[in-house]
């Protein structure tokens, strides 16, 4: 007893001090993660006496769970491949330049485009490539128009977590999360996507009624340049290879889509059309691979160490007990508990330590029930995504990073005043959303949710953009600078 007991306080201490070491920024998350990883090894070998083969489990998956994290890092990988060799022949630049010329320089039109291709690239992409594809061409694209890039910035950034939860592939949360419990792609898109659609759609109309009267109208002569002298095919390496590159990505989503996992796993998918496409490119191998991101894959293979050995020495168990006797029993309440605590968590916290925590904690409330298991886990992915944009942490970094190298700073108290009422504003039209899947609501109910969401918007816009959310925003950056200090 006494021995479980140190083991716990040690890991534990490992997962924290990873957690609060990520937030300072100060170490590599890679580093920390391995680090973290090695102390559980020694803990798990020497304290625990667990042979070197638990290890291995940890790592990969066992047996009896097919090889979860195995399969998991192998669809990565295959995405990766694919998504390296598009950025590399321009695919992604050329659809985004396309679409800014859609909008012709309207600024309202614009904004709206530049959210639509920021959740589309991301549902496809990983957030940091997204950012770093979309931020600097839109920068570009403000400084032809003369206009502040910041309203379009704030809203691609947040748009990018939208993105993260309409497909399984969006995010690694997402991969987690249907790796592990053998969610399909179709049921995942059917239960999550479309309904992840419908809140992008909630939240454009949010940016509109924020930003309708602050956006500048660019001169004529500007509109000509963006229209006429700006050559969208400088961005492509290749026609030839725009078309494979266009060709792969829409096999691979419709393979998703049409082929069971049963028969065909996601990973085997990925990575033989990843092949394919390499092989046809003729592309340099060696340099797509130099790109690959190898600091996630170290990160994911130290956390999946780290938390199952929180799941070994019974950490994540106590924490479930706690959840279900909170919850008091009430599938409705535990849900909303999982989505909103995922949210708060993932604001502070990496997304990708918080979900694996998670996991085995939802397995174990859900018991034995498939369809009340995938509900929750619904309830995880999307309190994982979109909690990220509350705090202009993570992926928003980066975010903030590109536009001060390129001399449009952003405060992290302005990206505060729309991302927390943003984000708000999200995690209650998905607790309204489940609130009608559990209480079988009638479609008036429906029409009652839409009424008060757009009476919402009205409110803040009565009462004057980000007003609201100010005091609350002050609040959390004292705390985090408190932290952080």
């Amino acid at each position: 007893m006494i021995r479980i007991l140190i083991s716990a306080w040690i890991v534990t201490g490992c997962f924290l001090a990873l957690i609060i070491l990520i937030m300072t920024e100060k170490v590599n998350r890679a580093i920390l993660a391995i680090s973290g990883a090695l102390i559980t090894y020694f803990v798990l070998t020497f304290i625990e006496q667990r042979d070197f083969s638990l290890i291995v489990d940890l790592l990969f998956g066992t047996q009896d769970e097919d090889y979860v994290n195995l399969h998991s890092l192998l669809l990565i990988v295959g995405i990766m491949f694919i998504v390296h060799i598009s950025d590399e022949i321009g695919t992604f630049q050329f659809l985004a330049v396309i679409a800014i010329k859609m909008s012709k320089g309207r600024p309202i039109s614009l904004m709206i485009i530049l959210c639509i291709v920021s959740a589309v690239f991301s549902s496809i992409l990983n957030n940091i490539l997204t950012v770093m594809i979309l931020i600097p061409l839109t920068i570009t694209i403000s400084r032809v128009l003369n206009v502040s890039p910041t309203p379009y910035i704030l809203t691609q950034a947040i748009m990018v977590n939208i993105g993260g939860t309409f497909f399984p592939i969006s995010s690694i949360p997402n991969i987690l999360i249907t790796q592990e419990v053998g969610i399909s792609f179709l049921d995942y898109f059917l239960e999550i996507g479309i309904f992840s659609i419908v809140t992008f759609a909630f939240t454009i109309l949010l940016f509109v009624f924020f930003y309708k009267n602050e956006l500048s109208i660019p001169k004529d002569k500007a509109i000509n340049i963006l229209l006429y002298d700006f050559d969208i095919w400088n961005v492509v390496q290749s026609r030839r290879l725009l078309l494979a590159s266009l060709a792969a990505l829409i096999v691979l989503m419709i393979s998703f889509f049409m082929i069971p996992g049963n028969l065909l796993p996601p990973d085997a998918i990925a990575l033989s059309i990843a092949m394919a496409l390499t092989i046809f490119s003729r592309l340099d191998a060696r340099e797509i691979i130099r790109k690959f991101d190898f600091e996630l894959i170290f990160y994911l293979l130290g956390v999946f160490v780290i938390v199952g050995g929180l799941e070994v020495v019974e950490v994540l168990t106590f924490i479930e007990s706690l959840l279900q006797n909170f919850g008091a029993g009430d599938e409705f309440l535990q849900l909303i508990l999982i989505m909103w605590i995922a949210a708060f968590s993932s604001a502070l916290i990496d997304n990708v330590p918080i979900t694996k925590a998670f996991i085995p904690i939802v397995m174990g409330i859900s018991g034995s029930n498939p369809s009340l298991t995938k509900r929750y886990f619904f309830g995880l992915a999307i309190g994982a995504n979109w909690g990220d944009n509350l705090t202009p942490l993570g992926d928003n970094i980066l975010v903030l990073n590109i536009a001060r190298e390129n001399n449009r700073p952003i405060s992290i108290l302005t990206f505060w005043k729309l991302g927390l009422v943003a984000t708000l504003y999200q995690l209650l039209i998905a607790t309204l959303y489940f609130t009608l899947l559990y209480h079988f609501i009638p479609g008036l109910a429906f029409i009652i949710i839409i009424g008060l969401l757009i009476a919402l918007i009205f409110m803040l816009q009565k009462v004057g953009p980000f007003k609201i959310q100010t005091a609350i925003s002050k609040t959390i950056f004292q705390f985090k600078h408190f932290i952080l200090t």
